[in-house]
């Protein structure tokens, strides 16, 4: 390959573009040795909407989990959050994220894409055409940085699922191609205060189809990994036994199980059994984060504020890496405060939680 010609970046898998288009591996110059699919990618492929992946389409051998919990700021600790689903959209960021600090939130969940009905028109960060919005990435960087300064984690969430109905935002692909972009963009933002749920309950079937396979999984957590190898992927999870989501994460290469409770009477007393059957199935392999706890709209699961603090006292005491205050509160931060957003019952656990 000339001099002049652009390197082979560590994304880019030879051997797997020959196999994925075998018009290229028969050319009779393209297909003489796998560093030509590089050269016919940029050429050709680029141009005519061809797609790269790596390699190694299965992921390597989780790293050992040391500890339990989630290792941010130079601590190890169980991180609480708080959905804040519309963050990139947050009238009182600042704000918000004080008052949180203050009532022993050390966490915020965001959704790149979420699209609750009142939000409507909204820009999305991930683009259809596997890009990210510039205005989106300034939004992120500014969370983040916001976040960092009071020491708190971001659980960056997405979904390629249009929540409204319509089907699917972007193909898997495109969408695939857009967090790898993302990731590039992390990476040069220069924070490492986050972890990556890359779909929201990628298990569940969507208009016909599952939203992730397991294979689509591994090989978007791989393609992330070579541009973010330190940075967590959670495995987003719902409506499964603690076995079966444990092998989901193992199926992908994931560093967390990102767990959604079952949304049933007396979920918050099966908190502690069901943390405890979700950490022995992923072993020494994953860290266990409940992702998704019931929220107080949700039926009438909820019923006070003990739910939540007995919920999350039992997460604790089963020494898991998360929990997460799951609340409709965040799903609209554009026209006011999370504060202002949330219900009275969510309130009064937000001021349990600082006293206790």
């Amino acid at each position: 390959m000339p001099n002049y010609f652009p390197k082979i970046p560590a994304s880019f898998g030879c051997n797997w573009y020959h196999n994925k288009y075998p018009g290229v591996k028969n050319d009779a110059y393209y297909g003489k040795n796998p560093e030509r699919a590089w050269e016919h990618f940029v050429n050709h492929g680029l141009g005519e909407g061809r797609d790269f992946g790596p390699d190694v389409l299965l992921p390597p051998n989780p790293p050992v989990v040391d500890s339990p919990y989630f290792g941010f700021f130079e601590k190890q600790r169980i991180v609480i959050f708080a959905s804040y689903f519309d963050g990139l959209r947050a009238k009182s960021l600042r704000r918000d994220l004080d008052f949180l600090k203050s009532k022993g939130i050390n966490g915020i969940r965001i959704y790149l894409n979420f699209a609750y009905p009142p939000n409507q028109p909204f820009e999305f960060l991930l683009l259809p055409s596997g890009g990210c919005r510039p205005t989106g990435l300034g939004r992120l960087q500014t969370l983040l940085a916001a976040a960092a300064e009071r020491e708190m984690v971001v659980d960056i969430s997405a979904s390629r699922r249009d929540i409204r109905g319509k089907g699917f935002q972007m193909p898997m692909e495109k969408y695939r191609r857009a967090w790898i972009n993302l990731s590039i963009n992390l990476k040069r933002m220069g924070v490492d205060n986050y972890i990556l749920g890359l779909e929201n309950e990628q298990n569940l079937e969507h208009d016909g189809q599952f939203v992730m396979t397991e294979p689509q999984a591994a090989l978007m957590r791989n393609s992330i990994k070579n541009h973010l190898p330190n940075v967590p992927i959670v495995a987003s999870v719902a409506n499964v036994s603690p076995g079966t989501g444990a092998a989901i994460a193992r199926a992908m290469g994931a560093d967390v199980l990102g767990i959604h409770d079952p949304r049933i009477p007396g979920w918050a007393n099966n908190t502690r059994p069901f943390a405890r059957q979700c950490k022995v199935a992923v072993g020494e392999g994953a860290k266990v984060y409940l992702q998704e706890p019931p929220r107080v709209d949700w039926g009438d699961i909820v019923k006070s504020p003990d739910d939540f603090i007995k919920a999350l006292n039992f997460a604790r005491n089963a020494k898991i890496a998360g929990w997460c205050f799951h609340n409709a509160g965040s799903f609209t931060l554009s026209d006011g405060s999370f504060e202002s957003k949330l219900r009275p019952l969510g309130k009064a656990f937000l001021n349990r939680l600082s006293v206790e």
